[in-house]
């Protein structure tokens, strides 16, 4: 039987989010855009909830695309909102558009913010349990301030903490999950 993550087994969309996206390397710009989106969508709400909404939200977003969402404005954003196929919160979609529009010029400039302040090398945690992300702080303000300087919005300890989980900036797996050893290797293949 395989061992997860405890979190993982409370819906089908987080058991294969768990299984094949979180915490694998991703050094992609859009892919990490997405990723952000993601966690932005998240703020007050489960990450449950976020997947269930997932593919809408691909297809009204184009897939998260950068070159579409950096020519969108306001008038977007409430023709979005009115899609019940996404999270209808003009705060947030306002966020991703404009975050879009700061990060479409130079995408690298996302990588750099999420990658350099960790040399390019993934941390493991070696977790037992849960972890606080309050124990987390300090090394995720650096990231904060950083994606801050750039210009980007609705960017909080806790998002910020959350996406460097998914991305793989941190390895967040249990050591008693079956995942958590597996990473290591599949992100040196990644990079070789």
């Amino acid at each position: 039987m395989v061992k997860r993550c405890p979190w993982a087994t409370t819906s089908p969309e987080l058991l294969v989010y768990h299984d094949t996206i979180w915490g694998r390397v991703q050094k992609d710009p859009q892919k990490l855009f997405k990723a952000l989106c993601l966690e932005t969508m998240q703020a007050g709400l489960s990450f449950s909830t976020i997947l269930k909404f997932e593919s809408g939200m691909d297809e009204v977003f184009h897939h998260f695309s950068l070159d579409y969402l950096a020519k969108c404005d306001q008038s977007d954003v409430e023709r979005f909102c009115q899609d019940r196929r996404i999270i209808r919160n003009h705060a947030k979609v306002s966020a991703i558009i404009a975050n879009a529009k700061v990060i479409q010029p130079n995408p690298k400039m996302l990588v750099e913010a999420t990658w350099g302040p960790v040399n390019g090398v993934s941390l493991d945690h070696l977790l037992k349990a849960a972890p606080d992300p309050k124990m987390y702080q300090k090394f995720t303000e650096k990231f904060v301030k950083a994606f801050k300087n750039m210009g980007l919005q609705r960017i909080g300890l806790i998002t910020v903490y959350s996406y460097l989980q998914a991305v793989g900036v941190v390895n967040d797996h249990l050591i008693t999950c079956d995942f958590h050893e597996e990473l290591p290797a599949k992100n040196e293949e990644k990079s070789s």
